[in-house]
């Protein structure tokens, strides 16, 4: 572009939003050192260390399958793909744990880092990215569990499989715009990351993670899991892994749509209040 060349008001944003990732991307070293000390944190130096990252969903699994299995005799649902009702449930838990785990997280990691912010010229839209890389790093793990687990209860894995990049590719773009977001409101509300926990409540239970639909006199609510991002993403993991068909791919392009969006706004949101920290902090 010529100097002095005037730049359509549509394309600004768009301009910046590539400037913006581009940012990123040229730091892409200090993101991996960034990720590797989230690890080395979270897990080095503990006495069983990544093993934790095993422990902390299965013993969630666990719990919970008693109390529905046991306690409330619950089952899979005809229409899930198995009868294995931790099976079931472990599909479905899976994304939501990512999801729930970066957001927390990202809330409060520009606050915790504030000494970078505050004694160098820092990159700080790296910090939500790096969490979230660290999160994707213990979902592999728990996915590969995942498989070990299909293939002993279900004896075989279907070519619908690699439709799960997609759905996991959506979910972090997603994530990631939300966790942009959060993390730079949390800066100035101090309060945001404890309406998150409230407001992760009562997504988990409005996500179907224990049901495949609401059933009965209740399914007028149904439009609630139809606008909900990550019951796109639950559906999609058990069709994919669980029922061995192909998922609804019209409805994939829509909640992809969304994800786009919420990252494009997280991201532009991000660097426009960026210019602030360090008067905050």
């Amino acid at each position: 572009m010529k100097a002095g060349a005037r730049i359509h008001p549509a394309l600004a944003p768009w301009i910046i939003l590539s400037n913006f990732v581009h940012k990123i991307w040229l730091q892409h070293d200090l993101i991996r050192n960034f990720v590797v000390r989230d690890l080395r944190a979270r897990y080095i130096g503990s006495f069983m260390g990544f093993f934790w990252s095993v422990i902390h969903p299965l013993v969630l699994l666990s719990s919970y399958a008693f109390v529905f299995m046991v306690i409330f005799g619950a089952t899979a649902p005809a229409d899930s793909g198995t009868n294995n009702f931790p099976l079931f449930l472990f599909c479905g838990i899976l994304p939501w744990l990512f999801f729930q785990d970066t957001l927390q997280r990202s809330s409060t990691v520009i606050i915790d880092n504030a000494n970078l912010i505050n004694k160098t010229v820092f990159p700080t839209e790296i910090l939500p990215l790096t969490v979230m890389l660290a999160g994707l790093v213990n979902h592999l793990i728990g996915f590969a569990i995942l498989l070990v687990f299909i293939l002993f209860v279900i004896g075989k894995i279907s070519v619908f499989i690699l439709m799960i990049p997609v759905y996991l590719a959506v979910l972090m773009l997603f994530t990631l715009g939300l966790s942009w977001f959060l993390s730079s409101l949390d800066v100035f509300i101090r309060d945001i990351s404890q309406v998150l926990t409230v407001i992760l409540t009562f997504w988990f239970w409005f996500t179907p993670i224990f049901y495949n639909k609401i059933p009965g006199k209740n399914a007028k609510y149904s439009f609630i899991l139809r606008w909900n991002p990550l019951a796109n993403t639950v559906m999609g993991y058990r069709d994919c892994l669980l029922r061995m068909r192909m998922p609804d791919l019209r409805l994939l392009g829509l909640h992809a749509l969304a994800a786009a969006a919420i990252f494009v706004a997280g991201g532009l949101f991000f660097r426009y209040i960026k210019r602030e920290f360090v008067d905050v902090l």
